[in-house]
C-alpha cells in the first residue's frame, strides 16, 4: 500500500469514526462498534445515570419510573420530534429536555474547541475541557471521544498507548515534535465532529 493510499484509507477511518461519535453516541445514545471493537459504552452509562439522577425527586413522587426514563433514553431523539414530544408528559418532557440541552452544548462546544486549540495550545484547552467536565456533561464526552480516538488505529501520525488512562497527562509529557502531532491529529479530528455536529443535529428555533 503506498502511502496515498494509506493516508487515505486512515482519513476515511477518522471520518467514519468522528460520524459515529455524532450518530451513535450523541443522537442515538449508544456506545458503538468500529471493526468489532466497542468504543464509550462506559460513557454512555454515564450520561443515561447522570439524567436520571436528575429525576430522582420525580421518581420518588412516583411522577415518573426509571424503566420509563430508560424507554425514553434508548429512542431519545425520536421523543425529540416535535410531534412525539407535544404528548409526553412534563416529567418525560424534562427527561427529553436534558438530552436536548446535550446536544445544543455538545454542538455549541464542538465548533469552539479548534479556535481555542489554535489561540491557546492544546494542553492548556484540553486542560480547560477536563475542568468543565462534570459527570455526563457535553465536555465529559468530549474529553472521552478525543481519548479514544487517539487509542484509535485511525490517527495518521501519533497513537496514545493503551497503557495510559489520561490524555490530558499523555500530551503534557510528549516532546515538542510529538506534541506537534497529536494537536494536528485532534485537530483534524475535531475538523469532522464538527461538520457532523452541523449537519445531524438541528439548532433549535428560540
Amino acid at each position: 500500500m503506498n502511502k496515498e493510499t494509506l493516508i487515505s484509507k486512515l482519513e476515511k477511518g477518522r471520518a467514519e469514526f468522528a460520524y459515529k461519535c455524532v450518530q451513535e453516541n450523541l443522537i442515538n445514545l449508544k456506545p458503538f462498534e468500529f471493526y468489532s471493537e466497542k468504543f464509550l459504552e462506559d460513557a454512555i452509562a454515564v450520561i443515561k445515570e447522570t439524567i436520571t439522577n436528575k429525576m430522582k425527586k420525580d421518581i420518588e413522587k412516583n411522577k415518573i419510573t426509571e424503566k420509563r426514563i430508560k424507554e425514553l433514553l434508548n429512542s431519545p431523539y425520536e421523543f425529540s420530534l416535535k410531534n412525539k414530544y407535544q404528548n409526553l408528559s412534563d416529567e418525560e418532557k424534562r427527561v427529553i429536555d436534558f438530552y436536548k440541552n446535550l446536544l445544543k452544548n455538545y454542538r455549541s462546544y464542538i465548533k469552539k474547541i479548534p479556535t481555542m486549540i489554535l489561540s491557546n495550545g492544546l494542553g492548556q484547552t484540553l486542560a480547560f475541557i477536563k475542568a468543565k467536565s462534570e459527570k455526563g456533561n457535553a465536555y465529559d464526552l468530549i474529553y472521552k471521544q478525543l481519548t479514544e480516538y487517539m487509542k484509535s488505529p485511525y490517527t495518521t501520525r501519533m497513537k496514545m498507548p493503551n497503557d495510559k488512562k489520561d490524555l490530558i497527562d499523555w500530551v503534557i509529557s510528549c516532546d515538542s515534535t510529538d506534541y506537534r502531532y497529536i494537536t494536528q491529529e485532534i485537530l483534524a479530528f475535531l475538523n469532522w465532529l464538527k461538520r457532523f455536529a452541523e449537519g445531524l443535529i438541528e439548532e433549535e428555533e428560540e
